[in-house]
């Protein structure tokens, strides 16, 4: 249900649009929204070792932040992400942001 309803985003956004979606839906049918532009929320997440950011939500679906926004003054915030996604079986799920938003 929820693939199909995916799909029914998919097509019905352009390609300059961002595809609003949740997280649950970015680990699920990752492959279909891989070089997509997306808009999706979740608790910004950080380690140190190395120094790198994620999304997730309360199920602990992840999906990795990359770029050259400072994020540290949002860690554990519930944010807006939005950007490229990318997927690869090897490097997992990612998002290449252009925009990050607070949202409390």
């Amino acid at each position: 249900l929820i693939a199909f309803a995916t799909k029914l985003l998919l097509v019905g956004c352009g390609e300059s649009a961002p595809t609003k979606t949740t997280l649950s839906a970015l680990s699920q049918v990752q492959k279909d929204f891989d070089g997509r532009s997306v808009m999706v929320s979740g608790t910004l997440r950080t380690f140190d070792k190395p120094r790198h950011y994620w999304i997730e939500n309360d199920a602990l679906d992840r999906v990795a932040l990359e770029g050259a926004i400072n994020l540290a003054p949002l860690e554990s915030k519930t944010v807006t992400v939005t950007g490229m996604f990318r997927y690869d079986s090897n490097a997992g799920r990612r998002i290449e942001v252009d925009e990050l938003v607070a949202l409390e």
